[in-house]
């Protein structure tokens, strides 16, 4: 049977506070429009309400083509935009980096699956499309030729905690899913409806869970997680 370990990136491999990340990304996308003459306020409510549609895509098209078919209904000029905006994340985007917490360990833990031959995939929650995602990688120090697959809005008809994405990332890949491993910090996103057979491991540096909410899955730091690893997986 083969080895299988999804790793979320955001929070996880990707040692940063989410919010603080949304806020900065959110800012920077305002600045971006005002700087290409829209309304600034006017266009963040078109944009935020675009990517919250990907959350709850039917599979029907891409999460690229939900997207931009949001946009297109008030801002046609789709082309330019999208030219635009790959500009946008491989320049401005990356001052997010800064807040990013840099070690070596997510990749040091990569490298210990690639020796322990698992195929690895990168599970992040495709709303990115794939500059962005690669981009984000970076900042970790992650290289994604290390990857078996990564998931992007280009890719994807679904998004985390829908069963469905992950269903669509084995049926993709044409493994199996048992025996499987989900490594990730959101204990909603990640975890709620994460299909039978697919093992949790939760990631509590920068951990996202309701209030109060116990937690009955193995949890460690980023850290832990990499010295339990060595021993038993």
């Amino acid at each position: 049977m083969e080895k299988i370990i999804l790793f979320d990136l955001d929070s996880t491999l990707l040692q940063m506070n989410q919010d603080l990340f949304l806020k900065k990304y959110s800012f920077l996308v305002g600045e971006k429009a005002k700087e290409l003459g829209y309304n600034k306020e006017d266009f963040m409510k078109v944009f935020i309400k675009s990517a919250y549609s990907i959350i709850d895509n039917d599979g029907s098209q891409t999460n690229e083509e939900l997207f931009w078919s949001n946009i297109k209904k008030e801002y046609p000029e789709i082309s330019y935009l999208k030219e635009q905006f790959m500009k946008f994340y491989m320049e401005e985007f990356n001052s997010i980096s800064e807040i990013v917490y840099k070690s070596s360990l997510p990749n040091d833990i990569i490298h210990l699956f690639k020796e322990k031959g698992y195929r690895i995939i990168l599970a992040t929650n495709p709303l990115f499309p794939v500059i962005a995602t690669y981009q984000r990688m970076k900042w970790a120090g992650l290289n994604p030729k290390d990857f078996d697959y990564i998931t992007t809005y280009e890719e994807c008809r679904y998004c985390k905690p829908n069963r469905k994405y992950y269903l669509e990332i084995f049926e993709k890949m044409n493994i199996s899913m048992e025996g499987s491993i989900m490594v990730g910090n959101d204990t909603t996103d990640d975890f709620l409806d994460l299909p039978e057979g697919i093992k949790k491991i939760l990631i509590t540096d920068y951990l996202i869970c309701k209030p109060n909410e116990p937690i009955t899955i193995p949890a460690f730091s980023l850290a832990e997680f990499y010295q339990y690893a060595k021993e038993n997986l």
